[in-house]
Order: structure tokens, then sequence, then C-alpha cells
């Protein structure tokens, strides 16, 4: 996966550091070793809980429209993550947690970005201004 700032770049500091972050570690894994995907997974799990108590912490001081919407979203990503970290013990699980990693979480970053966490950085722009 790769940070392309024509398609992921909010212009929204702290959210594109967390994005960046998330491809960083995301990238980090080594396709050929599942003991390395389950440990960026467990990795990009604490990050993305982080990552999205940082978001709803704004969405909640700034009575953010959708806020609810945005964050049954992330709970579902959340609960997707930890049930495929969960079923890792077993050599099937395995092979799930690999192709959700390489196939699921790149689909849903860029889809995340372009519309929730836009509209979100867009909306939150209306309070930094000066």
């Amino acid at each position: 996966m790769e940070f392309q700032d024509n398609k992921h770049l909010l212009k929204h500091n702290e959210m594109d550091e967390i994005h960046k972050e998330f491809v960083q570690i995301y990238n980090g894994a080594d396709y050929n070793s599942i003991g390395s995907i389950i440990n960026k997974t467990k990795e990009l799990f604490e990050h993305t809980k982080r990552h999205f108590s940082y978001e709803e912490s704004q969405m909640d001081q700034f009575n953010y429209p959708t806020s609810r919407e945005h964050k049954e979203e992330h709970q579902k990503v959340l609960h997707e993550m930890q049930f495929f970290l969960e079923k890792s013990n077993t050599s099937i699980g395995k092979q799930l947690l690999k192709a959700y990693y390489k196939q699921k979480l790149p689909d849903w970053f860029d889809l995340h970005l372009i519309s929730m966490d836009s509209d979100l950085a867009s909306f939150l722009k209306q309070f930094k201004k000066g």
C-alpha cells in the first residue's frame, strides 16, 4: 500500500500523520511470514484504536453531524481486526488473516479516507481557521 498525496492527503495535519503511520506499519509486514502479518495486524489494531479515539474525540468536541455513522464504521473495522486475530491460531485462520490483511485492509483504508475521513477533515477545518 502506498500513501498517495493526491488520494489520501486530507490537509489536516494530525489525521494525515496518523494515516501515514498506518501505511508505514502496514508496509512493514513480510507477506512470506504469517508471524510477521500477525504481529503487524496486532500493531495496526493498537494504532487504529488510538487513531479512532483521536478522531472520535474531535467528532464529540465539535459536534460532528454524522459521528454516529463514522463511529459505527470504526467499531466494525476494529471488530473485524479482532476477529481475524483471534482466529489466527489455526491454519485456516492464519490464511484468512493473510487474505484480510492483503486484500481487505488496503481497500478499506482507501474507501474510509476518501469517504468518511475526508468529510470529517473538511468539517474540522472550519474550526482551525484563525
